[in-house]
């Protein structure tokens, strides 16, 4: 499920969960984010109802049973698809095993080891999930992470390998991409749970006591706008509830990640210098671009803007910002434009636009007669007059406010006239030359519409 999720699709789930979260629950984390939220949050969940190490057992068949009343294991399960082995609660229960399919066990994705097997974290229901002993005892303590090359691959494709997702290149497990973000949330409950509470916790490649290590950060960020929530999360949140008296915000909100983790995120780079200077009835244009070191998908937006101008999100990491000011609008425009990965905060581009009056037309003349060019301002044709201009070629070149040839064109006179075609130009102001030789004559500014 690697689909490119916008934040509006965080806060359309939420509301349609928040029928399920009790009333209040989460008072007292609006307009919070980082620590802040983190502390808030752990505040709401902390001190939930331990259960037994023995009764998780029946727990499973509340929390974790599928629709036709198997158990449902994240490390054999294929959704929209058969399974290759499905375990019957109670019956299945390991036990012992030698390959897949034997029997279930109790799997703490936050493995023991890394909180020394203690309670309330070795009962807690909200990161331990009944999965395939086999598959369990291959995944052992090995971080989550995205493997290359699988050493070891299970029947529903979850495997074993050398990570390569960047910050870690050692031995990592990775589940199915259906259920990363299941996992993700997981981890994102038990960093927040346990905040402050994690004296003599392990510290290793993934995770500094209850801290999640950056880059295994950012890939859980991953997961989680990957493989957004779904129904049997929801389900089993509330089946916890029911148990343990605590909910994984998370999953009831799935926005407070981005406002929790993102902080370590790329943020997006933008490209381009600002074209910061605009002329009456001149077409103003400022292309650009924005990426992140890992090639996410940018969106574009912009703080308020004059009605003269418009911001067209192009849909491929580049943008454009465009239009022709009128003479209402002469003055400076502060301008900001924002670009997101929606796993970062927002990256702020911001210059100041000085919009000018357009000045009159300069005509200047030659030694023997004045050229004109006409009209003013020009669509389709500009007419040239020189009365000293005679049967002979001249060198006619347009130029941009920039500076930069747009238009470069030999043109014939007859008795002194002649007429050069403008409809390739885009509206906005021009300078124009003609030169014979060294004798050259100059309409220093046209306006094309």
């Amino acid at each position: 499920m690697k689909n490119s999720i916008l934040i509006i699709s965080f806060i359309l789930i939420s509301f349609g969960m928040m029928a399920q979260i009790p009333a209040g629950y989460y008072n007292g984390t609006e307009n919070l984010s980082g620590t802040a939220l983190k502390s808030a949050l752990h505040n709401i969940i902390d001190n939930h109802s331990s259960v037994s190490y023995s009764s998780l057992w029946n727990h499973f068949q509340t929390t974790d049973k599928t629709s036709t009343n198997k158990v449902w294991d994240v490390y054999s399960d294929i959704p929209g698809s058969t399974p290759p082995y499905t375990f019957t609660f109670g019956t299945d229960q390991c036990g012992n095993y030698s390959q897949e399919g034997d029997c279930y066990n109790r799997e703490h994705s936050w493995p023991q080891s890394w909180f020394n097997e203690n309670s309330p974290m070795v009962t807690d229901m909200f990161h331990i999930y009944p999965t395939d002993g086999y598959v369990n005892g291959q995944r052992g303590s090995y971080p989550f992470g995205e493997v290359g090359s699988a050493s070891w691959t299970s029947q529903n494709g979850s495997k074993r390998g050398t990570c390569t997702y960047p910050g870690y290149s050692s031995i990592c497990f990775e589940p199915i991409d259906e259920y990363k973000g299941d996992l993700a949330r997981s981890y994102f409950y038990m960093s927040t749970r346990y905040y402050g509470e994690d004296s003599g916790w392990a510290t290793n490649s993934a995770v500094d006591g209850a801290e999640i290590q950056p880059w295994s950060q950012n890939m859980f960020m991953e997961w989680h706008i990957n493989d957004p929530v779904s129904t049997k999360e929801i389900d089993r949140n509330n089946a916890i509830y029911g148990i343990q008296n605590n909910r994984n915000p998370f999953i009831d909100h799935p926005e407070f990640a981005i406002l929790m983790f993102s902080s370590n995120y790329p943020q997006p780079v933008f490209s381009g210098t600002p074209v910061t200077v605009a002329q009456e009835n001149s077409y103003y244009e400022y292309a650009f671009s924005a990426t992140d070191s890992y090639g996410n998908p940018i969106v574009f937006s912009a703080d308020i803007l004059p009605a003269w101008l418009n911001l067209v999100d192009n849909g491929n990491n580049t943008a454009v910002l465009s239009g022709t000011p009128g003479a209402s609008d002469v003055g400076q425009v502060n301008m900001t434009l924002k670009a997101s990965n929606l796993y970062s905060p927002s990256v702020e581009q911001s210059f100041t636009l000085n919009v000018s009056l357009l000045t009159g037309f300069d005509q200047l003349t030659g030694p023997d007669a004045t050229i004109h060019f006409y009209p003013h301002p020009v669509q389709q044709l500009m007419n040239i007059d020189c009365g000293s201009c005679y049967e002979e070629s001249y060198e006619l070149s347009v130029m941009n406010v920039l500076g930069e040839l747009v238009l470069a064109n030999n043109v014939e006179f007859s008795k002194g006239k002649s007429s050069i075609p403008l409809s390739g130009l885009k509206p906005g102001i021009y300078f124009i030359s003609l030169r014979n030789g060294n004798l050259q004559y100059i309409l220093r500014k046209f306006v094309k519409e």
